[in-house]
């Protein structure tokens, strides 16, 4: 292999690390924020989903709950589907499939 090659690839492979730890840091630092309160809905949020989830794991079964948050997903991207096929009989447009 010529060393014009060798050190592209190892250029190349230095910059998806370099991505990759900003992309780490930007993560931990949300993290950071979100246990330090800086956004008070955001934290809520997250907060009252995480209470909400451990709570249905106390009480049911980790097949159960799983299986209502994918029904309810499911329900979810077929209201969707109906909905923009109705926004496009009505307004008799020629949009693609919305997924």
């Amino acid at each position: 292999m010529d060393p014009m090659t060798q050190s592209a690839q190892i250029t190349s492979s230095q910059g998806l690390a370099d991505g990759q730890n900003s992309a780490a840091k930007e993560s931990k630092l949300s993290v950071k924020d979100l246990i330090h309160w800086r956004d008070p809905k955001k934290s809520g949020v997250v907060f009252g989903l995480s209470m909400l989830m451990l709570l249905s794991l106390a009480a049911f079964s980790v097949i159960s709950v799983a299986s209502y948050l994918l029904l309810a997903l499911l329900c979810v991207t077929i209201t969707f589907r109906i909905y923009k096929s109705v926004v496009q009989a009505v307004q008799k447009s020629s949009d693609g499939h919305p997924f």
